[in-house]
C-alpha cells in the first residue's frame, strides 16, 4: 500500500512563485477562513505547512496566528 502524498504538488508550485505571487493565497486564504474558528484556521495552517514551511508560516501571518499557537510549536 503506497502512502497518500496530499502536499508535494502544492509545495512545489508554491516554490515556483515569485513573493509577490506567493503573497495572493496568503490573502485569500485569510479572506476565506478568517472569521472560521480557530481550530479549523489552525488545522489548515498545519496542512500549509506540510506542502511547505515557508506557505504554512505566511498564511499563519495572515490570519494573524503566531507561531507559538501552532498546535506543535
Amino acid at each position: 500500500m503506497h502512502a497518500t502524498d496530499y502536499y508535494s504538488q502544492l509545495g512545489a508550485l508554491f516554490r515556483l512563485m515569485s513573493p509577490s505571487q506567493q503573497q495572493v493565497p496568503f490573502e485569500n486564504t485569510a479572506r476565506s477562513i478568517g472569521e472560521a474558528p480557530i481550530d479549523i484556521q489552525l488545522r489548515h495552517v498545519c496542512h500549509c505547512l506540510e506542502a511547505d514551511p515557508d506557505y504554512g508560516r505566511g498564511v499563519a501571518d495572515a490570519l494573524g496566528i503566531p507561531e507559538t499557537e501552532f498546535p506543535f510549536a
